[in-house]
């Protein structure tokens, strides 16, 4: 199977290459020369949707693997820390950031003419095929960006369980006690994975704070952490409380790395694939399957 990196590579090649000879009108979109990120979300987006020769900069972030889903992608690019000094010495043709953070380096970028490109945050799975194409167009190459869209869109038809099947019961659990709930992106793919979640039952929404009590007391059949939790931090002690060792004792636990799901590239296609191994387990074992 190909990975999507390797997949990116070949539609660009075939998009670009069906577009040689051919002479651009007035109006066509012109591929953008120097294109710089700021944002960790949108860097993979970038690097998958554009040719890497165009690629002036992506931001510091892109090349940590805990975090970033196509490190191996950021190795050779320059990196960038979000400072507008560093971008206007870069002299880009297009800045793509996101729409929260960053804010003042934004609007002097703005403020000195240069065009700035805000991608909204992936709150549901939705969004992902939006912020591909919003990406795809900054950069000039919407063709590219149609296409792995669709791709992403068949995957995930393909990952989706339908309601009626079994769905375990699965708390996501991370750091510092917080989980994420109804409007981000891990509470609706699990959902979409064939999942009932304790955020939703709970009412919670964002990410919010789940109480160790409230946790235990909903009685998940599956708790889902990220690989973080392998990290020596006071954050991480919650995930060694006495209780909370008790309360999951016999029951499963699905480690899920944050560099999947923390933001809204194709990535989540992985964690459905992790996903639905854990459930697929889970329904064996209420059925008696070995």
């Amino acid at each position: 199977m190909l990975s999507w990196p390797q997949f990116a590579q070949i539609i660009r090649g075939s998009v670009i290459a069906g577009l040689i000879g051919i002479i651009a009108s007035p109006g066509a979109i012109a591929q953008a020369n120097r294109i710089v990120s700021l944002n960790l979300c949108t860097d993979q987006l970038v690097m998958l949707l554009a040719d890497r020769a165009n690629i002036a900069s992506i931001s510091a972030l892109a090349e940590d693997p805990a975090i970033s889903a196509y490190p191996e992608m950021a190795a050779g690019l320059h990196l960038n820390y979000g400072l507008a000094e560093e971008v206007l010495a870069l002299e880009p043709d297009i800045v793509v950031t996101s729409s929260f953070g960053l804010g003042a380096t934004t609007f002097l970028l703005r403020a000195l003419g240069h065009e700035v490109i805000e991608v909204g945050f992936a709150g549901s799975l939705g969004d992902i095929r939006r912020n591909i194409e919003t990406v795809a167009d900054a950069v000039g190459l919407p063709t590219v960006g149609a296409m792995m869209a669709a791709q992403f869109s068949r995957g995930l038809a393909l990952a989706t369980v339908d309601a009626g099947e079994q769905r375990p019961f699965a708390a996501l659990y991370w750091a510092n006690g917080f989980t994420s709930g109804a409007g981000t992106l891990p509470n609706g793919v699990l959902e979409a994975a064939g999942f009932r979640t304790v955020a939703t039952e709970l009412g919670i929404n964002g990410v919010q704070e789940l109480p160790l009590e409230l946790l235990i007391t909903a009685e998940p059949d599956i708790l889902v952490v990220s690989e973080i939790r392998q990290t020596s931090a006071l954050a991480n002690e919650v995930f060694s409380h006495p209780a909370l060792e008790r309360a999951f004792a016999s029951k499963p636990t699905a480690f899920i790395p944050n560099s999947l799901w923390n933001c809204g590239t194709p990535a989540v296609l992985d964690a459905f694939a992790q996903l639905a191994q854990v459930r697929n387990r889970w329904v064996e074992d209420q059925s008696g399957v070995k």
